[in-house]
């Protein structure tokens, strides 16, 4: 299955933050990450900026979801907020865009992750 380029680039993003997350919630900080240059950060558009909270804010779910004891369950919370942060960034998306393809995409996107949630919490 080909996934679109802004699925891959918001995966490799999410998988980049969740890094800092944990970093974070130890009590150190996104610019002490090993090998990552985060200076830049300071210097992002406020879309990017807001983009990246929507990302923190899905990766700081996923990794409560993987708190539950539970293995099954655990994937199933941390899906739940990967599609919500799907769903988030994609709606953040159609807000700054007027790209008629970005649009398109965001819009299929937000449905695809829409029916996938309701499936997840259907059986959580």
């Amino acid at each position: 299955m080909k996934l679109p380029r802004f699925t891959l680039a918001a995966t490799a993003a999410a998988i980049a933050l969740t890094g800092g997350v944990a970093i974070a919630q130890q009590g150190g900080s996104m610019h002490s990450m090993p090998g990552m240059d985060m200076s830049h950060m300071q210097n992002m558009t406020p879309t990017r900026r807001e983009m990246m909270g929507v990302m923190q804010k899905m990766n700081q779910g996923m990794m409560q979801g993987m708190m539950d004891p539970d293995p099954g369950r655990a994937w199933m919370k941390s899906m739940a907020a990967h599609h919500q942060g799907a769903i988030d960034m994609s709606e953040l998306i159609q807000h700054h865009t007027k790209d008629p393809k970005v649009l398109a995409e965001a819009r299929k996107t937000a449905a695809e992750n829409r029916k996938s949630l309701a499936e997840l919490r259907a059986k959580m």
